[in-house]
């Protein structure tokens, strides 16, 4: 098997240090506390329809600050409205989550599109064009978290060098892949959502992924090998007895990296006249998995937690051993669980662990075999060491 099935990482800590943006893994925050939209506007790269947006007092319950954005949309006089940052100057990531919270309005019609993230190459300081052509893998790779029209759904909307095209020939449109379960939008709450992408290394691998989460809940993770599914046409549908993903093809050149923020707000149907609203708050663009805010500020918690996971050797033939250690300065117990899962999402091993105080380390060894002792075929598997609502996961290879 490719050595580039050895190590996926994927590192899931609320990022809860005293002063988010502060942090050293956060990349670029908007919490939309200015005095002014003008002076929220000069944080941003490129801004569409100004006119349309302004502070709101309307803010989720577990927001620090006093208020959102509101983006208004209205048909025949503009398509809504956008901020777009360049996060990197001159580079990029190879990895990046970003966190934001969405409100849309009871009332309000279907979205065209919606907030993106991605690559230019080289960076931009306004979005590119390219919808309907393919990526040619060296110039830009995108994807966007919609609310999927009147299906009123969560989905990614994708666009890469290997993508599927549609029944017309030469086009393509961005991809879906359809969580299931289903996750519905719901329109008048306020919803934390997040998104990740981590870039193929090395650029001639398919071991690139992407993910997002709906309040704090993962609903689709997708990489080279998980999950098991099926395409129709330029549309990915999960499915247990079906092939494995083959992984995402960012990029083929190594300087095409992740560097672009978009919070997008487009419309184009409706009736002339018609009124649409959204409101935005605490977006976080960070190197690390961010999570929902807690009851506790993110501007006064002191919190911070750290896991260590290590497989030796990896890949493994008879006995592989996983090392975990994990820190929590409040010193309090916790419930611990390490599992073995196979690429489809089914737990095939599972460790009885003593929840105590931490600090805490310890080393199981796993001999490839699932919980009835019967040794398991060669292949892909994930090892994911969970601590309340945080999970550590890599990526184990069975030779024989």
């Amino acid at each position: 098997m490719k050595k580039n099935l050895l190590f996926v990482l994927l590192l899931l800590i609320p990022l809860y240090a005293e002063g988010i943006k502060e942090n050293l893994y956060v990349v670029f925050t908007e919490d939309f506390e200015e005095a002014t939209i003008e002076e929220m506007a000069t944080q941003w790269d490129e801004v569409v329809n100004l006119e349309g947006m302004s502070f709101s007092s309307d803010v989720s319950s577990v927001s620090p600050g006093n208020q959102s954005l509101r983006m208004t949309s209205i048909i025949g006089s503009n398509t809504g409205g956008h901020l777009y940052k360049r996060l990197a100057e001159y580079a990029g990531y190879d990895t990046l989550y970003a966190r934001f919270y969405v409100k849309f309005a009871e009332s309000c019609h279907p979205v065209h599109h919606f907030v993106h993230m991605g690559g230019y190459n080289p960076p931009t300081l306004w979005p590119q064009g390219g919808a309907g052509v393919r990526p040619d893998g060296d110039e830009r790779f995108t994807t966007g978290i919609e609310p999927m029209g009147s299906d009123w759904r969560w989905d990614f909307y994708t666009y890469w060098m290997h993508m599927r095209g549609n029944p017309v020939p030469n086009t393509y449109w961005g991809n879906t892949f359809h969580p299931t379960p289903q996750v519905s939008v719901e329109r008048g709450e306020w919803i934390c959502v997040e998104i990740m992408m981590i870039c193929n290394n090395p650029a001639d691998s398919y071991n690139g992924e992407q993910a997002f989460w709906i309040n704090g809940e993962q609903a689709i993770h997708l990489g080279e090998g998980f999950p098991n599914g099926y395409w129709i046409w330029d549309k990915f549908y999960p499915h247990p007895d079906s092939a494995p993903f083959e992984g995402f093809q960012w990029r083929f050149v190594d300087e095409l990296k992740i560097n672009f923020f978009w919070l997008l707000f487009y419309m184009t149907q409706g009736s002339p006249g018609q009124v649409d609203t959204v409101w935005f708050d605490d977006a976080v663009v960070a190197t690390e998995y961010i999570g929902s805010i807690t009851g506790i500020s993110e501007r006064e918690t002191s919190v911070i937690q750290s896991l260590n996971l290590e497989i030796h050797p990896n890949p493994f033939s008879k006995l592989t051993n996983i090392k975990f250690q994990m820190q929590d300065v409040r010193s309090k117990k916790q419930d611990i669980s390490l599992k073995i899962y196979d690429v489809s999402g089914r737990i095939i091993r599972s460790f009885d662990l003593a929840s105590g105080v931490l600090p805490l380390a310890s080393t199981v060894v796993w001999n490839g075999t699932d919980n009835s002792g019967n040794v398991l075929p060669p292949g892909v598997y994930f090892c994911r060491l969970r601590m309340e609502d945080k999970d550590f996961t890599k990526k184990v290879l069975k030779i024989y």
